[in-house]
């Protein structure tokens, strides 16, 4: 099964400061391919985490409440995926948590001395390596010059050039483990990665010096590996406050941090390369021109335009309400660059027009920079508290401030604003699809956090759009899924928000717009002449699959496992449905985000792949699309089904939905009826329920919600989320 989620825990005991450089560091470089997604003892305890996880990370901060938040079954859980398969990393306290036995700053007021249940690490994990630690300041943090020991990384030794052997990483109350200790047995699965520098001293006898000590190591566990580090690798040099390091083995931490930036991230990439995950190369790249460690994703500017909109007087109107409403605000402007701000509820927007005219057009650079700031690390906490005692989430909502361009036909971005998305194709392929409503304003950002957040928290700016605007990102820092999915968003993927205003009609209830929508998406590719074919199905309730082609050919191919990755026969997920609602006044705004891989070959496959393979084995030449021209097809295609569900309900429907989706006759497993047998029957054409019939002798019919439960297709399980 292709695993995509890196877990980072987010529990008991989780430095605040950590958390925070790891989730970004993390999404730096892996988001390419995996969703980094925060997990407590909850999700670890009771969801069914292992068979999507590529790798569980274990931040830096105490090591006592992750005893006690995740002892007993959770650590059994974690050890034995682990030992399947699975990877771990820690740093810091995640480090002395995966040895078998901790010792930190023995007979001291700091001490914490015991066994561990993980035991990735077969021997101890000693600490600190170096005196001075505090847990309520950064005066026992170093710039410390480890070895790195190149051979034992293998293949991802790879990631060097000419890198020094010696490189400056942060550290800050980290131990180091004892290799020469361990049995013959327990030292064959363990691998030194990293060294201390000849300084670092035993705390349980600070007069003695610990030559050679490991800094990192990585353990063979079974099928899987842990890799445990001493070190902050994670932690880049403008992450910091200068200021914080004031004592005299840290005055410099910073300078000499920046220094060897580019060496450090390159010693993280390869340790992470080292456990099996595919890094982003641009996350190793140098970068001597930035004044950032490496280049910190920032949201780009919103472009409006008027898409299928048909009235110049309809137009005029949504263009004047947007600046009124911002005009209105009468706000002390951004730095100095105006007062055109719509504060809504969770943005502060900075609406500007797209002057027409040579010179004029583009929104300037100093506008931007002063809107648009990059992501800043947070600060710290008051009085310096620096870990949790509860369950940390990301980073603590703040204001964004935003830049709305307001367009027309003759000032949209160009190929230098918008390199990756052409808002002049959009609008034309959207034209030509002949639609209406559906994709009638089109909004567009290179970089934004999430779509369906942008809309569904700005209910000022969404209630000023007009129906069935669409808002398209490039790349999304934050993309949701269902529940606590996140959503990867490659280059190549499309990924989009529609606005759609829908009334309360008894024919056309509610609870199916999502079934319609995730329809449409199927329909839109497979109603092109020639693409009839193409093996695209409809997972319930709402996602999107393709069948790989070493399946397409097998009479078996519906029963193999529809989660598999590339190398197993089955099904790949490529796309996904989720849909928010509110409701006033006899009608529901719906916001439909869509995720679906057009022209990405990761991180499973994509619409494209399937078309070029498709016409590899049948000697076709079908065309491949352009995620402009699939955005056209998709919201042309969701208008027309939509007008037949407002006149005759989802009935009619039914047939072409069952033409594409899995369960046809599927057996699954019921996990909160005791794992009771039943077949699936069909769908609920009124309630969207999933309806599926006892195997046992009184072959009762039960009815399952979509929002309440959870369908592990790899295992066939249906369970109610948690």
């Amino acid at each position: 099964m292709a695993a995509l989620n890196v877990l980072v825990y987010s529990g008991p005991g989780v430095g605040l400061n950590a958390h925070a450089y790891l989730l970004r560091t993390l999404r730096q470089f892996l988001s390419h391919r995996y969703a980094i997604i925060p997990v407590g003892p909850e999700t670890l305890g009771r969801e069914p985490w292992e068979s999507k996880a590529a790798m569980l990370v274990v931040p830096g901060g105490r090591d006592l409440p992750y005893a006690a938040a995740l002892g007993g079954a959770i650590n059994a859980r974690i050890k034995a995926w682990v030992h399947g398969g699975g990877r771990y990393l820690g740093f810091c306290a995640g480090g002395y948590y995966g040895s078998a036995r901790c010792e930190f700053e023995p007979g001291t007021p700091l001490q914490v001395v015991g066994e561990r249940e993980l035991g990735f690490f077969g021997g101890t994990c000693v600490g600190c390596a170096y005196p001075g630690y505090s847990y309520t300041s950064e005066d026992g943090a170093r710039a410390v010059e480890v070895a790195v020991e190149r051979a034992a990384f293998g293949v991802a030794a790879a990631a060097w050039r000419d890198d020094p052997e010696r490189v400056r990483v942060y550290y800050n109350g980290g131990g180091f483990f004892l290799v020469d200790e361990l049995g013959e047995a327990d030292a064959a699965d363990v691998a030194v990665l990293a060294r201390f520098p000849p300084d670092v001293t035993d705390p349980r006898d600070r007069t003695r010096l610990v030559s050679g000590a490991a800094a990192v190591v990585s353990c063979r566990a079974g099928r899987g590996r842990a890799v445990l580090s001493g070190l902050h690798p994670e932690y880049a040099w403008d992450f910091l406050v200068p200021a914080s390091y004031t004592q005299p083995h840290n005055r410099g931490l910073v300078s000499l941090l920046r220094s060897h930036d580019a060496y450090r991230r390159r010693l993280l990439g390869a340790m992470l390369a080292h456990m099996g995950l595919d890094v982003d190369p641009e996350a190793l790249a140098d970068c001597p021109d930035q004044h950032h460690s490496q280049r910190a994703p920032a949201a780009t500017p919103v472009y409006l335009a008027p898409a299928r909109a048909a009235g110049v007087a309809d137009i005029a109107r949504t263009l004047y309400a947007l600046n009124s409403a911002a005009a209105n605000q009468g706000g002390a402007g951004c730095a100095g660059v105006g007062n055109q701000v719509l504060q809504d509820t969770a943005d502060d927007m900075y609406v500007v027009g797209a002057a027409p005219g040579a010179g004029q057009r583009r929104v300037s650079a100093e506008y931007q920079d002063a809107v648009l700031r990059p992501e800043e690390p947070p600060a710290p906490p008051a009085g310096q508290q620096a870990y949790a005692s509860a369950t940390v989430g990301e980073a603590r909502a703040a204001r964004r401030q935003s830049l709305l361009v307001l367009c027309t036909h003759d000032t949209l971005p160009d190929a230098d604003e918008a390199p990756r998305f052409s808002m002049r194709a959009a609008i034309e392929h959207m034209r030509a699809a002949r639609a209406h409503t559906a994709g009638s304003w089109l909004m567009y950002s290179d970089t934004t956090w999430s779509t369906q957040t942008f809309l569904e928290k700005n209910l000022r700016l969404q209630a000023l759009l007009p129906d069935g605007t669409v808002y398209v990102a490039t790349r999304q820092l934050a993309g949701r899924g269902r529940g606590r999915n996140a959503w990867i968003s490659p280059a190549g993927c499309l990924q989009f928000t529609m606005l759609v205003r829908h009334p309360e009609l008894k024919q056309a209830p509610v609870v199916m717009m999502q079934y319609l929508a995730a329809l449409a998406v199927v329909e839109a590719v497979r109603a092109l002449p020639g693409y009839e074919e193409l093996p695209l199905r409809l997972k319930w309730p709402n996602d999107i699959y393709a069948l790989l082609p070493s399946a397409a050919d097998s009479d078996a191919a519906a029963d193999s496992d529809p989660a598999a990755d590339r190398d197993t026969p089955g099904f790949a997920k490529i796309g996904g449905i989720l849909v928010g609602s509110s409701y006033k006044s006899g009608e529901f705004t719906l916001l439909f985000g869509c995720g679906i891989n057009v022209a990405n070959r990761l991180p499973t496959t994509s619409i494209n792949s399937i078309i070029r393979e498709y016409n590899s084995a049948y000697g076709t030449d079908l065309p491949t699309l352009s995620v402009e021209r699939a955005l056209a097809l998709i919201t042309a295609k969701f208008e027309e089904l939509y007008r037949r569900f407002l006149v005759h309900g989802f009935k009619p429907l039914l047939s072409l939905y069952y033409r594409s989706w899995l369960h046809s006759d599927q057996v699954v497993t019921l996990a909160d009826r005791s794992h009771e047998k039943a077949r699936v029957i069909g769908l609920g054409a009124t309630d969207g329920q999933l309806q599926v019939r006892s195997l046992s002798g009184s072959g009762a019919v039960y009815s399952l919600q979509p929002d309440g439960n959870s369908f592990d297709m790899l295992h066939g399980m249906i369970s109610r989320k948690t």
